[in-house]
């Protein structure tokens, strides 16, 4: 059984008791993104090279400086409307195509805090302005349950990749149901924490009074870590 069929809790278990390390879990989920992407599309760019280097560092200073935050060596995707320093943040449109920010977001920052390892950004309607994630200048998302389907609304990448195994867990962002949506198409939980709860700094804007940076796990209990 792959790892990335774990729950959190189990995963954060064995990276904490020295059982696995997290470059062997963030090359698990790389594994499956090699298998899948190809099929259901759910990332726009894959940072294969930076993750597992991320990982390498956490694997080192969970031999050298002892107890790390309990997610630390966890991989996490990211929405590509969401900023990450030094990756490619699209928006799923060819306008921004070739745009790298030069600062993360809050919530990237927070995750980075964490220890946590950013193994790509995933697909979305352009500018999360769509209801089936199907309109992205990298294509549509695929069901995971059925590739004729609708994965959802933009936040379809982030809940296809959790369901698929990809990562174990993903942010992504909600303005009209675009995590809450797909989470239900996809079989994964998700959440749209209350306005406020999480900052928007980075989150590239639809409707500023609307949007909210949300989170997708396999299980509640793995998206309720994920929220803190």
């Amino acid at each position: 059984m792959s790892l990335c069929t774990y729950s959190v809790s189990a995963l954060a278990r064995l990276l904490s008791g020295r059982e696995i390390s997290s470059y062997e879990l963030t090359s698990a989920c790389l594994d499956v993104i090699r298998e899948k992407q190809g099929i259901y599309n759910a990332f726009c760019e894959v940072s294969e090279t930076k993750a597992l280097a991320m990982a390498a560092e956490i694997d080192k200073k969970r031999l050298t400086d002892g107890e790390l935050p309990y997610l630390a060596g966890i991989p996490v995707a990211v929405k590509d409307n969401i900023c990450t320093k030094g990756i490619r943040t699209s928006c799923g449109s060819d306008m921004l195509k070739s745009y790298i920010p030069e600062y993360d977001a809050t919530a990237v920052k927070r995750l980075y805090d964490n220890g946590m390892v950013l193994i790509g950004k995933t697909n979305l309607d352009e500018f999360a302005m769509g209801s089936t994630c199907e309109k992205s200048v990298f294509g549509r998302t695929k069901n995971p349950h059925d590739i004729t389907r609708s994965s959802g609304v933009s936040s379809g990448g982030s809940a296809a990749a959790v369901s698929l195994g990809m990562a174990p867990l993903a942010l992504g962002s909600d303005t009209g149901g675009s995590v809450r949506v797909p989470a239900s198409y996809c079989g994964v939980v998700g959440l749209k924490p209350s306005y406020g709860a999480v900052s928007r700094y980075g989150l590239v804007a639809f409707a500023s009074s609307l949007d909210q940076i949300g989170l997708f796990g396999k299980t509640v209990g793995d998206t309720r870590l994920l929220a803190g």
